[in-house]
């Protein structure tokens, strides 16, 4: 049991790990100076603990809850950083504006999804180790703190030092992200139902895998090379 508890605690560790990173990324990338970094990773970490403190005090069904009213705004989420993450390249490459300072919250702020890995990770942390719901707050906010202020500030000294700091760089990963939510939504409750499924399970024959994978790469392909021909034209300027 005592392995089960700190499974759980590791794991849920690394997963605070990554959502720091996550948004440590989102500042890097923007125009944001060191101070204002900072100041962004000191309010994610209060507003994590207050969302740790209100997971401590509340019941499994109101988790259920709050799990199926966030998946309406994850994909408000995805929609708005793939349109923002355009919008941010677009406004670079075009006419170099940056407007990244405003667009970067799409890719850091705690979206409706990563608040209810907050919200998830308390619980369990609360649960795995037998530490109070107070102390485990506190835990994950100054977890959050450290690792956005490291990560953003790392990432924006390698990437000035590198010169693919830019608003364009920001994008592209909006962009991804973006996608990345999309198809979380279609892909999570499909394996869990395949999970449930009881005998066994045949994969599709190689053939039509090819097929399959050709299918995604046609319009993949075919935006590559509209966008090369179109750069063509433009001189590189879009």
């Amino acid at each position: 049991m005592q392995q089960l508890a700190l499974f759980l605690t590791g794991g849920t560790l690394i997963g605070i790990g990554i959502l720091a990173m996550k948004s440590g990324l989102g500042c890097g990338l923007s125009g944001l100076n060191h101070r204002e970094m900072i100041g962004f990773a000191a309010i994610y970490g209060i507003v994590a603990f207050i969302v740790g403190l209100i997971a401590a005090a509340i019941s499994p069904e109101v988790t259920d809850m709050v799990i199926g009213a966030g998946l309406f705004m994850h994909l408000i989420i995805a929609a708005g950083l793939v349109y923002f993450g355009i919008q941010t390249r677009k406004a670079w490459l075009s006419g170099k504006e940056d407007i990244s300072r405003r667009t970067y919250l799409w890719f850091s702020v705690p979206c409706p999804a990563c608040m209810t890995a907050t919200f998830l990770a308390c619980i369990v942390l609360t649960d795995a180790s037998g530490i109070s719901g107070i102390a485990v707050s506190g835990i994950v906010a100054l977890l959050l703190f450290a690792g956005i202020t490291i990560s953003a500030l790392g990432i924006s000294w390698a990437g000035t030092r590198s010169g693919w700091k830019n608003p364009s760089t920001l994008g592209s990963a909006m962009i991804m992200l973006g996608l990345f939510y999309m198809l979380c939504p279609l892909f999570i409750p499909a394996y869990i139902e395949a999970q449930q499924i009881e005998g066994e399970i045949t994969m599709a024959s190689p053939a039509n895998t090819w097929v399959g994978l050709l299918a995604l790469c046609i319009p993949v392909g075919a935006g590559f090379l509209i966008n090369r021909l179109t750069r063509a034209r433009t001189g590189g300027m879009r």
